[in-house]
């Protein structure tokens, strides 16, 4: 009796074996479930239309599902807050751009940080900023622009202070030693409309808005904040660069994706191999070459984008302090 009550046991503690290791398995399974990619902006704009292009990629390449929701509001922050309150378990990806790491510098995310709160996953594409000014302006040249902006001062538009715009015109005034000075519209529309019409005295803009502008001759470019001649583009091959003249800064928009800080590492070099994965494909690159946002810096690792992370909070906190902001 007591051989046969041992054996009922050993087979009870055989099966109950199998099933917690079968339920361990099934935990480590990743993703079993779609995986939320969060769009911090609204439907429509180019962070969006990347977002969900990119998700799709994600999708095919492997063969899971990647799954975009807009969460738009206060400049990006709602999205951010949105993917905070969830799980560290790599199920919510978060796109990001510049707005987010000037929100960490001025302070607007409150207690939660880019830089602190989430990892970087992949830096995927760049927008090269063009400064123009309008086909009536009497700044011809990149010197006409210096010497104007030392004289008298350059005038920009903009919705509020302290957008990536903002603080972009206001590093390249330091490092080439002029004035500038923010005049405050009520829209996106009447800052482009101004800038048009020659209400200010400069147009800073990504290659993908502008060129249509430049091409029906309504603005003339006069510098590019790059390293090199934008050779791709008729348009703007001749048009001089920030480094070219001495001016070390290439400040521009541009997206990735970063999980919240705590996901196994798993999890993490999982995400890393399809963002790169999806990257690679024949379709992203046209579609990146569709929208010119294949010719500034890519495709970066964890490793990377973090250490460009921090470089871009330095030089945004350096010159938010010198013009005020914090």
């Amino acid at each position: 009796m007591k051989r046969l009550l041992l054996g009922f046991m050993l087979v009870l503690v055989l099966i109950f074996s199998g099933c917690s290791m079968e339920s361990s398995s099934a935990k480590e399974v990743y993703p079993s479930h779609p995986v939320e990619v969060v769009v911090p902006f609204g439907e429509g704009s180019a962070s969006d239309t990347f977002a969900r292009k990119y998700s799709d990629l994600l999708s095919k390449t492997s063969g899971h599902q990647f799954q975009p929701i807009n969460k738009d509001g206060s400049g990006g922050l709602l999205g951010m807050l949105h993917a905070y309150k969830q799980d560290s378990d790599g199920y919510t990806v978060l796109e990001i751009t510049p707005s987010h790491v000037i929100a960490d510098v001025l302070g607007r995310g409150k207690d939660i940080k880019i830089l602190e709160d989430f990892e970087p996953i992949a830096h995927i594409q760049s927008d090269i900023y063009v400064l123009s000014v309008a086909k009536n302006s009497d700044i011809k040249s990149y010197d006409d622009l210096i010497k104007k902006g030392k004289k008298s001062g350059l005038t920009f538009a903009g919705v509020s202070p302290g957008g990536l715009d903002d603080l972009t015109i206001n590093a390249f005034a330091k490092k080439a030693g002029i004035k500038t000075r923010f005049i405050p519209y009520p829209s996106g529309a009447a800052v482009k409309a101004a800038a048009l019409g020659g209400e200010v005295d400069i147009y800073l803009d990504k290659i993908v808005n502008v060129v249509s502008y430049i091409k029906s001759d309504k603005v003339r470019p006069i510098v590019v904040f790059h390293e090199d001649r934008i050779e791709q583009i008729d348009e703007l091959k001749d048009v001089p660069t920030t480094v070219e003249n001495g001016i070390d800064m290439t400040i521009g928009s541009w997206r990735g994706f970063v999980i919240k800080k705590g996901a196994p590492d798993d999890v993490k070099e999982y995400l890393t191999k399809q963002m790169e994965a999806a990257f690679e494909t024949d379709e992203y690159k046209q579609f990146a070459k569709e929208n010119l946002v294949n010719i500034g810096e890519e495709y970066l690792g964890p490793g990377e984008f973090t250490e460009k992370l921090r470089k871009e909070y330095e030089e945004f906190d350096e010159i938010s302090k010198e013009i005020g902001l914090k």
